[in-house]
């Protein structure tokens, strides 16, 4: 009875911290998921044009996926969170992102590391779990000068600019439930502003 009862609250513990308080903070500069600068170039036309490159390897371009710029709900760039390797919730209202059980509101993760700010999916690859308290650890030998980013709940720890999982900084009380998921990636969004409006770069 008293393993039930510990184990009721721990679980009610944990739920608890998954109701995220969206907050509006200004931005001095906003810069893409995979480590460019969010700004979109433009040239007065219509057409979302691609975001320059500011940092990162573009080697491999013709490996990733096609871009995909959706509007999004965000106000502006300045309204996105600015505090530093925070994780927070940001609402984008973008269809492909709303899972009426799950994300009804399409919210994506935003964290800024070192005036650079991230975009990526709310819950964990591995658990599901909203990264609301997810940890913003430093660079390790395995992604070099790349910060990571480390599920509270599950322990499954992932490349902050990449999505890559990488290795587990030490375990989590529930880390073995999940240990044969932990090789998801974690999906990661581009963000830019072009005219004033907040777009979203979903593969």
């Amino acid at each position: 009875m008293k393993l039930s009862s510990l184990v009721l609250l721990i679980c009610a513990a944990a739920v608890s911290g998954f109701a995220p308080a969206l907050q509006q903070q200004t931005s001095s500069a906003l810069y893409m998921a995979k480590g460019r600068r969010g700004g979109l170039t433009g040239n007065g036309n219509s057409k979302l044009n691609k975001p320059k490159s500011i940092g990162g390897s573009d080697s491999d371009a013709d490996s990733k996926p096609k871009s995909n710029w959706v509007q999004t709900s965000i106000p502006s760039i300045k309204s996105l969170p600015s505090e530093k390797n925070v994780v927070k919730l940001v609402d984008t209202q973008v269809p492909s992102l709303i899972n009426k059980q799950t994300n009804p509101t399409g919210a994506v993760s935003i964290v800024n590391y070192e005036d650079k700010t991230y975009c990526f999916s709310s819950g964990c690859a591995s658990c599901q779990i909203p990264l609301t308290k997810g940890k913003v650890l430093e660079p390790s030998d395995e992604t070099n000068d790349e910060a990571r980013l480390q599920c509270d709940f599950c322990g499954a720890t992932y490349n902050l600019r990449t999505g890559a999982p990488v290795q587990k900084e030490g375990g989590k009380l529930f880390g073995f439930l999940f240990s044969k998921t932990e090789e998801k990636e974690l999906p990661v969004y581009g963000l830019g502003e072009q005219g004033g409006k907040v777009f979203i770069n979903v593969p």
